[in-house]
Parts: structure tokens; sequence; C-alpha cells
């Protein structure tokens, strides 16, 4: 019995096999009929058929996505900007900026810090360096980071800065750093001047580091804090301000009609939001990093650390032959290369015009004789306000009862005619005490004044924004753009100067609110928004890191010297 019932099961099993193997076959020749060729000789499927995705049209339609989930305007409505106040025009200018800002990330989060960059064990090479150089050459420096095991990183993102200096000849220029994110930095300078030219690289912020400032900057822009006191009568109340202000209760709107340009306050427990008087430094936000992310801001070990070079860290430059023609004026309207000039015997050189040096109190006054001049900022531009009243023998501060430190000031010279004021940028701002109506926007500022050939602009705007979305310096920019257009477009003899950023000194505190790669993000934003337009630059980011001195938030008088220099050379171009 058992037999004749196992002689059935394998009968069955293999009408079973067979009748799968038919299936099998049936939908195999489905699925080759299905096919067409091509007259390009390749095959496609019928529409029903599964393929797999085109990378590349996946890609696409995950950037529409992503672009759609990542407006860079939704970042501005939740820090109470308008939608409708945008322009389409704008809308597109912000997309690309922050496109253009994206910074490689290490290829993981939260690297153990042993992996992370060690600027100790790194070192750069000079290539080609047994070559004979000239001035106007280019050298090219290579290196590959290291981390604290001594094993080549395979991703890049770290932020260096690099310049070549000759201390003998007070002679200095930056150079331009190329990442290739594989580990790999290529740093290219041009040769200004003869002799001994050394090299020296720094690592600012390795990449671990940055992916830690960026982290701060999106969760944390109310890490910096200000404060408001709200008065009537005998009545006094204080409360926290800013920009992007968590609605953790009633809000005080402070939104500036003309610009749009939000702000906030929490709304005082008894008095209305009308009795507000002044504007105040709050304070810094502590515990901002993880406990992984704390060792990357080491000021000792990662934190502007020097880059030793293997071998000669130095070319001797022979001079040129070539006979370059003489530099124009400078004007307005010139645009702002890399590298934009370098130090020789402590002066500034531009790479694009010819700088007047103001030697004497009389030139000073030769220059600026019948001006109006309007300073608008931070403190390192009104450290020019502060040099030019030292320097001009006539002009005259009057004391309008502001502290030295907030302003407004205005200093005159009636004999000459001269005319210079100076006011804060606005909120935000870190600052003393400061009454609401001494802290106007710059853009309302340039809408009050008519212009024309003997009025002078100067502003620049960075440092308070350090601690800021981007996006809300973008739209603060675009705003400000708006109103010098319509200021050129009514006078467009008017003279407008920019200054820069610039580097400063960066203890591991500073680094969490004011470091130099995030001044370096806004300024790179700042020259490409204001490339195109009748306007002029003073290099001040290059002035600060291509000389001798330390890094400094307010540079030293001989710094601020040439910038100045540079500043008036463009209001004095046309005398």
């Amino acid at each position: 019995m058992e037999a004749k019932g196992s002689k059935k099961s394998t009968h069955l099993l293999s009408i079973l096999y067979f009748g799968c193997f038919l299936l099998a076959l049936m939908a195999v020749m489905g699925m080759v009929l299905n096919f067409r060729q091509t007259k390009f000789g390749s095959y496609e499927t019928d529409a029903n058929f599964k393929k797999y995705p085109d990378p590349k049209v996946e890609r696409k339609k995950a950037e529409v996505i992503d672009q759609k989930k990542t407006l860079w305007t939704d970042r501005l409505l939740q820090c109470g900007y308008q939608n409708h106040s945008f322009t389409p025009e704008e809308r597109s200018e912000g997309t690309l900026l922050m496109k253009m800002l994206k910074w490689p990330k290490p290829l993981v989060s939260n690297v153990p810090f042993v992996e992370s960059s060690n600027p100790s064990l790194t070192r750069f090479v000079i290539l080609n360096s047994a070559n004979t150089f000239n001035v106007g050459d280019q050298l090219q420096v290579m290196l590959r980071m290291l981390d604290f095991n001594g094993k080549p990183k395979e991703y890049g993102g770290d932020y260096l800065q690099a310049r070549i200096h000759s201390p003998e000849l007070k002679a200095g220029s930056v150079g331009t750093v190329v990442d290739n994110q594989n580990g790999f930095y290529y740093i290219n300078f041009t040769l200004f001047w003869p002799g001994k030219v050394q090299v020296s690289v720094s690592l600012v912020h390795p990449s671990e580091g940055i992916q830690a400032l960026e982290r701060i900057r999106e969760e944390s822009p109310d890490r910096v804090y200000f404060k408001s006191i709200f008065k009537s009568a005998s009545s006094m109340e204080n409360t926290v301000c800013n920009l992007c202000l968590p609605e953790t209760a009633p809000l005080c709107n402070f939104t500036d009609l003309r610009t749009g340009e939000p702000w906030f306050c929490y709304k005082p427990k008894k008095l209305p939001c009308s009795s507000r008087i002044n504007h105040i430094m709050g304070g810094y936000k502590q515990k901002l990093l993880t406990e992984v992310e704390a060792h990357y801001f080491q000021r000792v070990k990662n934190i502007k650390i020097p880059i030793l070079p293997e071998g000669q860290g130095y070319v001797i430059v022979m001079s040129s032959t070539r006979t370059d023609k003489d530099p124009s004026k400078c004007l307005p309207g010139t645009p702002l290369l890399s590298p934009s000039g370098f130090y020789y015997q402590d002066q500034w050189n531009s790479k694009t015009c010819k700088i007047e040096h103001f030697g004497t109190p009389a030139s000073f006054t030769n220059c600026l004789r019948g001006k109006d001049i309007h300073i608008f900022g931070d403190s390192t531009i009104r450290q020019w306000f502060e040099y030019l009243i030292s320097f001009v023998p006539g002009i005259r501060k009057y004391n309008l009862g502001n502290t030295a430190k907030t302003g407004p000031h205005l200093a005159l010279d009636i004999d000459n005619t001269i005319k210079m004021d100076y006011f804060a940028h606005g909120k935000p701002i870190r600052i003393q005490p400061i009454s609401n109506q001494d802290l106007p926007l710059i853009a309302n500022k340039l809408d009050d004044i008519k212009g024309g050939k003997d009025t002078v602009i100067a502003f620049t705007i960075w440092c308070h924004f350090n601690t800021f979305p981007v996006e809300t310096y973008i739209r603060r920019l675009q705003n400000i753009r708006r109103s010098i257009l319509r200021l050129l477009n009514r006078s467009p003899d008017t003279v407008i100067v920019i200054k820069t950023a610039n580097v400063q000194a960066l203890p591991r505190e500073v680094s969490l609110y004011n470091s130099d790669w995030f001044s370096f993000q806004l300024d790179t934003v700042m020259r490409r928004m204001f490339k195109g337009i009748n306007v002029a630059f003073v290099d001040a980011w290059e002035m600060t890191l291509a000389h001798y001195l330390l890094h400094e938030l307010h540079p030293k008088q001989i710094i601020i010297k040439n910038q100045v220099d540079m500043f008036l050379s463009y209001v004095c171009a046309k005398r």
C-alpha cells in the first residue's frame, strides 16, 4: 500500500511541476511579446510593465519636492514676515542664494572627535616650489586633511583661511580655497610683490564644527536675545524682544510699516505695547552644543589653528619684466574681485583702481569739502566716523546726548561745509540702551535722503545677523537694495560705498554667535546681491585677513586708515 501511495504522490508532483513550468513559460513569452524594438536598436516595455526608476528623473523629482518643502520664504514666514511682500524676482533670487550657500557636510552626523579634522597633523605643500616665480604669477598650495588618528579624511567641508605675506615688507594678500570635497584642498594665490613670500594656512573650523554651527543657526535663532523697556508715568516693565520670537505668550508687533521688517516683544503684563521706549541687548543663551559637538570647538585644537608646511613654506619671487598699465581712478560700479588687492609697506593696493593715501589733515579736508556724509551700520563702520573726526582738523563732533557706542552722532565743519552723521543700522543689533527713534532701518534712512553729487553714503550690515537664519539677512538686503536703486534713480551722482564684513578673533564662545564662517556666508550673499549695481566696495574682509596683525572684530588703526583711504578714493575720484 505504501508503494502505491508513493507512486501516486510522485505522479501528482510531476504534473504540478509541469504545470508551474508552463505558467512560467507563458509569463516569459508574454513579457517578450510586450517588448518592442525601437529604431535605435534598444528595447522598451509597455506602459504597464514595471521598470526600475530612472535615477536622473527621480533625482529631479526629489529636488522639486525638496524645494517645495524648503522654500526660503517659509523660514521668513515663521519669523513674522508677510508672504505678499515678496516679488517673484525676490523669491527666485533667495532660492538661488540659499542653494549657493550649501556647504559640504560630513558623511554622517556626530563624527567621533578622533575622526574629526586635526590641523596639527595636517601639512600643506607648495606645488612646483622649485619653479622660478615672477610677480603676477599664480602660486598653488595643496593639502589633504588628516584626523586625530592620522588618517586621511575622505570628505570636505573644513573652513580654511590662507594668506601669503612678507613680514619685513609688511606685505600680504589672501588666497582662494578650493574644496575638492574628498579631503583635498587647493589654495590659489596671486604673487603681487618680489622677495621671499611665505604661505600661511589655518583651519578656522573643522567640517564637523561647521555642521554644528549650521544646526544651532537653524534651531536657535533666538540664542541672542534683546529687551525693551515699556514706560508710562511711574510704571515701568521690561520684556524680551527678538526677530524670531517664540509665541509662548502674547506679543507686541513692532513690524516696520515701510519695509515690512518684523520685530516682536512679549507684551508687558500691565502696560500697553505703545509704551515701549527703547532697545537693549539682552544676553546670550548657553548650552547650545551637544556633548559630542563641544569637542569640535576647542581653542587650542581646532579653532583658527595654523597648518604647517611639509618642507619649504615659502617661495622666492622675482620682479616681472611685464609693464602693467596704470590703474584707473576708483569709481562706483567696479566689480569686486578676489583677491581684491594686497598690502605693501602697510598700504593697501587695490587690484582694480588707484587708491589715494591721505597722509595729511589738509588732504582729508580737500576731499570732503562740501560733502554731506551719512554712515550707517555697526561698530566696525563707526570706527570710520571716529577716525575721520580725529584726523579732519576743522570737523567738530556735536554732543547730542548719546553714548559713544550707540549714537546717533553728528559732526560738522562749518568753514568747509562738511556734514557727517552716524546711525546704527536698526534691529537686530547688540547694543547699549538706545531709544526707538535713534535706531532707524537703513532702507528708511536712504528713502529720506535727497542725494546728489555731494552726498555720500557708507554702510555695513552683517555682524548682528550672524545668529539669525540667512534668509532674514537676504530679506534685509533686498529692502536696502530697493532703496538704493530708488536713490540712484532720482540722484545718479550719489556715491554709495559698502564696507564688507571682516574677520575677528574666535574664542570658543564667540564661535557660536559670531564665527568667521557665519560672517563669510553673509558676506558672500552681500557681494552677490550688489553685483552689477552702481555702488563701491571696501573689502574689509581681505584687508583684515591679509594683514599681519591679529584678527580683531574692531581692527587696529592702521587697518582702519587703509579702509578709510579706499572709501575716500571713491568719494574724491571726480575732483
